[in-house]
């Protein structure tokens, strides 16, 4: 039985002309305005609705029905005024399943140092259950990427989920107290849960300490609380989460969470984010379906997908597959868990697997690049995620993969997208780096046309 800090039901909405069942919150509504005042809202309280919350950054407003009121009338009636963009349901947002495996401790263990190019860190190589250590790092070449760039603590990562245990002492180094929780409204995003603080150490736990894992870059961490101890939250608080995150300066948003149905106001807060320059990364998902998953499946996320495995990695059968997925990292199955930090105390670690935890490696990633390339856009981070990738299933994009699983290495090794120079005027687009054009200009300093082709071109373009 799970017993919520907010209750919860399935009940079917006709909103904007569509009927929908899904997990919502009874009673509860976002309201996208075209310009936030106090006559809108006075005429929104005259149909029989409490406004809980007013987010300006994107003109929503979060009602309640109050007892009695014909909601559907109240809604139709609201729909009518052309001030009203959209109305929807305040929708329940989970974490993508944990599968815990086993928790253990780190109480000084140590290991040899089997090379000079890689971390101190005692579970690198070996670790007391499966004895593979941190498979998933050395999958990504995350130890040859440490040779070019380990991360800068002006780079922000922002982890939206269950909170981050701060104290524990493979991520009390990197972690910056600017969050917030907005489950329970206050300013310490602590984790109840385990699914934050695993999430977080697979991103920015500390390395070459002599102690627990390696994370993937050494920058800071910062945690907004959107869900509860079950792993539930609402897409209210995922808003505001993103918000303040972008707000507060993040550089990088991972969402290992989601909902099967979509949101007008969560795509208006990821635009918001995006607009400020906020790389966004979120889980496809565990069902194995191709149903879009959110905020994965919006346009100016990056979605992940799940591999497992080492030394070659192989799509996870838990993973959500579709048109939207963009690349795919280690999650984890079978033999083949991520091991990382956990709430249980300030030295557990647990083994899990999901996209929750693919996910994260593609946020550590974007924040190495970041901390390489500190005047990067969004864009132009995520166009290096993909021109680094290892093809994996079908040649070039595929709804398994993606554009394959990302590799650290060739992502920071890379030359910068569009690079123009060299023999043959050879230009690198968003795709492979033996993927080259050979242009020449014709008439004008402007105009340049095609020649040759020295391979089929495989442009990445987007497929959301």
């Amino acid at each position: 039985i799970l017993f919520l800090a907010f209750s919860m039901a399935v009940k079917t909405f006709t909103v904007n002309g569509e009927n929908m069942e899904a997990d919502v919150v009874p009673g509860e509504f976002l309201i996208g305005v075209k310009e936030m005042n106090e006559t809108l809202i006075a005429s929104v309280e005259k149909k029989g609705f409490e406004v809980v919350k007013r987010i300006d950054q994107i003109n929503v407003l979060v009602v309640k029905a109050r007892n009695g009121v014909s909601v559907g009338a109240s809604i139709k009636s609201l729909l009518d005024s052309q001030s009203i963009r959209y109305i929807e349901p305040n929708y329940i947002v989970k974490m993508t399943p944990m599968n815990v495996v086993e928790v253990i401790e780190d109480k000084g263990l140590q290991t040899s140092q089997e090379s000079r190019s890689s971390p101190n860190d005692p579970f690198w190589f070996t670790d007391p259950l499966f004895g593979i250590g941190q498979w998933n790092m050395r999958v990504i070449d995350a130890d040859k990427a440490w040779g070019v760039e380990k991360g800068n603590h002006t780079v922000i990562v922002a982890v939206i989920d269950t909170g981050v245990r701060r104290t524990h002492h493979d991520l009390d180094a990197n972690y910056i107290a600017i969050g917030y929780d907005w489950v329970n409204d206050d300013n310490d995003p602590d984790d109840d849960n385990g699914h934050g603080t695993h999430v977080a150490g697979i991103i920015a736990a500390e390395t070459d300490n002599g102690y627990g894992i390696a994370g993937l870059a050494q920058v800071s961490i910062m945690a907004e609380k959107v869900l509860n101890e079950r792993g539930y939250g609402t897409v209210d608080n995922l808003i505001l989460g993103i918000i303040h995150a972008a707000d507060s300066g993040a550089d990088i948003l991972n969402l290992s969470l989601g909902t099967y149905e979509y949101s007008s106001a969560l795509e208006d807060a990821v635009n918001y984010a995006y607009d400020k320059g906020c790389v966004m990364i979120a889980a496809v998902g565990n069902d194995n379906t191709d149903r879009p998953h959110y905020p994965a499946a919006l346009s100016k996320v990056i979605a992940v997908a799940s591999t497992y495995g080492e030394p070659n990695d192989v799509r996870a059968p838990y993973s959500n597959y579709g048109s939207w997925v963009t690349v795919s990292a280690p999650g984890g199955y079978e033999g083949y868990y991520v091991l990382s930090t956990y709430n249980q105390s300030d030295d557990a670690f647990a083994y899990v697997y999901g996209t929750s935890q693919a996910t994260p490696h593609v946020s550590g990633l974007a924040a190495l690049y970041k901390s390489l390339h500190p005047t990067a856009t969004n864009k132009e981070v995520e166009e290096a995620i993909e021109r680094g990738i290892e093809d994996k299933g079908k040649e070039g994009w595929d709804e398994l993969y993606g554009y394959g699983r990302v590799n650290a290495y060739r992502t920071l090794a890379t030359i910068p997208v569009t690079s123009v120079g060299g023999e043959g005027e050879i230009v690198y687009l968003k795709g492979r780096l033996n993927q080259p054009v050979y242009l020449a200009l014709l008439t004008s300093l402007v105009a340049v046309a095609l020649l040759t082709v020295k391979k089929a071109l495989n442009l990445h373009l987007p497929r959301k």
